[in-house]
């Protein structure tokens, strides 16, 4: 079972890519998206950390949950995401708790 079956599962509307190129392609789509969930070693025009970067600049408001077995990573993981790196191997629960705080700060937010 990849991490998206087990997602859907758990209620979550899942969009999979392969590339940061695909998550930026599903962004431009005007769907509804809180959270992506990427590994730092991605194929396409950019890496995990230039997505960060990239969500950072052009959609602040998507949350972006980071993972790696990379142990060198973490640091500038830390730097990019509010929850830091998830390293490998993870359980596909704190995949779930971490989207669920993301989605609980949504909630809990003072509206403008």
């Amino acid at each position: 079972m990849t991490i998206a079956d087990y997602l859907r599962e758990c209620g979550y509307r899942v969009f999979e890519g392969v590339t940061a190129d695909d998550a930026v392609t599903v962004l431009g789509t005007r769907q509804k998206i809180d959270v992506i969930f990427a590994e730092v070693q991605l194929g396409g025009s950019m890496d995990g950390f230039g997505l960060a970067q990239w969500l950072r600049e052009k959609h602040p408001g998507v949350d972006l949950i980071l993972t790696s077995g990379i142990a060198r990573a973490a640091e500038q993981a830390a730097d990019l995401c509010d929850e830091g790196l998830l390293e490998k191997p993870y359980h596909p629960q704190e995949v779930v708790r971490r989207i669920n705080i993301f989605l609980e700060r949504r909630r809990t937010a003072p509206q403008p």
